[in-house]
């Protein structure tokens, strides 16, 4: 008998195996000849992708090359034709070219050149004359663009050179690619020019860092086939195969394929930019990846096979342990099922007895969930509105069995919002007992459904109807009926929608509602508007708002009551029009009073009656006039603050301001302090006040005032770099080179012994 059983765990042992075994002989017969073909595939479709994003990433630079000449000439403080102070507009220059510094910093060095001048300027603020350009490491010296100043003085269009080597201020070589755009692009008779340079190393390092671990080349070429940049200078192939490959691709300049040479093969991978036509080319050695597939297969082999064998050992245990499942189940059902006092039955009569049980069980379920049809109705069209419905065909099946249809391929969603009078507190109630009483009389060609909104003051009609259904009609007859049965004022909101998906068509006709009855709560009117009705917001309105909000903000921290005023003033007329739609009202209405009660808080933090303001001020449901009204009170409240907290403050003119500096402007303890004494200011208001006034703030002016003194004394006299700082105004030496380098863009000494070689 024993035998027997080990026989039979045997034959389980042996047919589990069979099963097992089978497909994992199919997967690996099928995986062995196929997988380096996919990976193939993959690696190219990954190599492929790889080109995109190295495309993409050099179209978003080039796109900021393109727009800094616009950027530039946009600048009104850069003069490109002839100035009359030109030392002052080249330190003018200098500083502008500085706020481009950090544009970028893909860019090595952005020089802006100016024909009638006769410099370059560099975004770093260092200024440099044609003469500089040819002499290595004192400007930026091209040994292969000889003709550069002529080339630039005549051109026309974008000009990109190949990386190139390139000597750099400092005598240091470094290979570079060269961008030169003339100013305006496309004009004729050009001031100057700009170029833009970018180092060949930082390209290679983006180029890298795409993938850590792609391991190939990269070749970037012009849309004439030039090439650009080679990521790697000992490339296997040369450009000039790789260009005579790329016309074996399809005709529209894009794809991928494999290339063969010297028994090597290679996946090459091109793109075409569509902003400026580089092309860019990839090329992957094939050998490298198929070490790893190969590596995958051979161990692949050994886990399948101690995967078998851990199966049979589990099979084995489990057989053992669960040859009894059904006596199992049978006590399982006997002690749940199994009353007092009945004869015994076997295994059969039992289980036959536990269905039995269970089939009573499920009737008594199906009488209760009757009972809760109606709450579990209004859950499912909840959802619906809501957008949770999920699947338009499994929604509408597990609506049929609560009742729903919606027969009709039009859909409209209706929002009631019910204001209460006073006092009433079961209006709600009674209009929802109204409203599903008239789902049974509705006209012909539509049928829907009533249901109570998340909202207490709210409820819902979902419906679907035919061609020439009034639904609008329809909805103010029963709005002005629900008015006479409940006393209560009624607002209501259609919305419909065309989406092919009807439960998607359904949410979206709910959004539409929500919004038009918020419109008619904000600006009154007729009680039944559709959301097609609505006018449409300007454009552009988003950002307006936004830049009145921030200048209110500005004049609040400046103490400007005048400009507070003015620009509530403008906040509330705008409100007030009628194309803005509600949630912008109250968005704007919002940021406002927050604005408005921040600045009341500055002056004022504990008072009694700001609090109950702030308390009033976001009450959730006002009317348009009701927001105006508070804003306007806020507003006046902060402006009589200001106007009763500040001191008078006194100004100073700017010919005041210029003379006083000229003065004492360069004694070492001249200081912010000391001039705000001067004019009875305090250092902050002082400070606002003289840059509003001149333009820029205290420190850059004074720097600017002594180095632009220093430049004078190094051009006129012997002295040494230690009685210049003195003489204007600099604690020290070593502060004083600092400055003068941040602004002129090289040491007072390398200064002096340019003009002296210029001279």
């Amino acid at each position: 008998m024993k035998r027997s059983r080990m026989n039979l765990l045997i034959q389980h042992l042996v047919s589990y195996f069979l099963v097992l075994l089978f497909p994992l002989l199919i997967i690996l017969v099928y995986y062995y000849p196929h997988s380096t073909a996919v990976v193939k595939q993959k690696e190219m479709d990954w190599n492929t992708h790889l080109t995109e994003q190295v495309r993409t990433s050099m179209d978003t630079f080039t796109r900021y090359v393109y727009n800094l000449p616009f950027e530039l000439l946009k600048n009104r403080e850069i003069k490109l034709y002839n100035a009359e102070d030109i030392d002052y507009q080249r330190v003018q220059i200098a500083n502008e070219m500085r706020k481009y510094n950090a544009t970028d910093g893909f860019v090595d060095n952005t020089l802006l050149y100016i024909q009638s001048m006769g410099y370059l300027f560099a975004k770093t603020g260092s200024a440099y004359n044609v003469g500089d350009f040819g002499k290595p490491g004192i400007g930026y010296y091209y040994k292969d663009w000889p003709d550069m100043f002529n080339e630039l003085n005549q051109l026309k269009g974008t000009l990109v050179r190949p990386v190139e080597d390139v000597i750099i201020p400092g005598s240091n070589h470094v290979r570079m690619l060269t961008f030169a755009l003339p100013l305006p692009i496309g004009g004729y008779e050009t001031p100057g020019a700009v170029l833009i340079m970018v180092r060949e190393d930082t390209i290679i390092r983006m180029l890298n860092s795409m993938s850590e671990m792609y391991s190939g080349d990269f070749f970037i070429l012009d849309g004439e086939g030039r090439p650009l940049l080679t990521s790697n200078k000992g490339s296997y192939i040369p450009t000039n195969e790789v260009q005579s490959f790329l016309t074996g691709l399809d005709k529209s300049g894009k794809g991928a394929g494999f290339y063969e040479k010297g028994g090597s093969s290679y996946i090459i991978s091109h793109t075409v930019s569509d902003k400026n036509g580089w092309q860019y080319v990839s090329v992957l050695p094939v050998t490298e990846m198929l070490q790893g597939i190969q590596t995958i297969q051979r161990n692949t082999v050994v886990l399948i096979g101690m995967m078998l064998l851990l199966e049979i050992l589990v099979i084995y245990v489990a057989i053992r342990r669960n040859y009894q499942p059904i006596k199992r189940i049978v006590d399982f059902a006997s002690n749940l099922f199994e009353p007092g006092g009945r004869k015994p039955m076997n295994e059969f009569e039992m289980i036959r007895f536990a269905l039995g049980e269970l089939v009573s069980v499920n009737s008594s379920l199906d009488a209760r969930v009757k009972q809760t049809m109606p709450v579990l109705r209004d859950h499912l069209l909840l959802e619906l509105v809501s957008g949770k419905a999920g699947n338009d065909e499994a929604f509408m099946r597990q609506a049929a069995t609560y009742g729903i249809a919606f027969p009709h391929e039009a859909v409209a969603v209706a929002v009631l919002s019910i204001e209460s009078p006073k006092g009433d507190e079961g209006t709600e109630c009674r209009a929802a007992e109204y409203l599903r009483a008239l789902e049974a009389s509705q006209p012909i060609g539509g049928t829907g459904y009533f249901l109570k909104s998340i909202y207490s003051h709210e409820m819902i009609y979902v419906c679907s109807y035919e061609a020439g259904f009034a639904m609008k009609q329809f909805m103010a007859d029963t709005g002005k009926e629900l008015e006479e049965q409940t006393g209560a004022k009624v607002y209501i909101g259609i919305g419909t929608s065309s989406k092919p998906d009807r439960a998607e068509a359904i949410h979206v006709a709910y959004l539409q509602a929500v919004r038009a009855t918020e419109h008619l709560q904000l600006r009154g009117g007729s009680p039944v508007i559709v959301f097609d009705e609505l006018e449409a917001p300007k454009s552009g309105s988003v950002s307006y708002y936004a830049e009145l909000l921030q200048s209110l903000e500005l004049a609040i921290l400046k103490n400007d009551t005048g400009a507070v005023r003015s620009i509530t003033d403008r906040i509330v007329s705008q409100m007030s029009s009628a194309g803005m739609p509600p949630h912008m009202v109250r968005s704007v209405y919002i940021n406002t009073v927050s604005a408005l009660l921040n600045g009341l808080q500055r002056f004022s933090p504990e008072d009694d009656v700001l609090l109950r303001l702030t308390d009033t001020a976001y009450q959730f449901r006002y009317t348009v006039d009701q927001m105006a009204d508070i804003i306007r009170d806020s507003c006046e409240r902060l402006c009589l603050m200001i106007q009763n907290t500040l001191p008078p403050v006194r100004n100073a003119s700017q010919d005041e301001i210029t003379h006083f500096i000229e003065q004492r402007g360069l004694n070492p303890d001249f200081s912010l302090q000391l001039i705000a004494d001067h004019f009875a200011m305090s250092p902050s208001n002082f400070s606002h006040h003289f840059k509003k006034t001149m333009g820029q703030n205290f420190k850059e002016y004074i720097d600017l005032f002594r180095i632009q003194t220093s430049i004078q004394l190094l051009r006129t006299t012997n002295q040494t770099l230690d009685g210049v700082a003195q003489q204007t105004g600099f604690s020290n030496t070593s502060s004083f080179i600092r400055c003068f380098k941040k602004i002129v863009g090289t040491t007072p000494g390398q200064y002096r012994e340019t003009h002296k070689l210029i001279s």
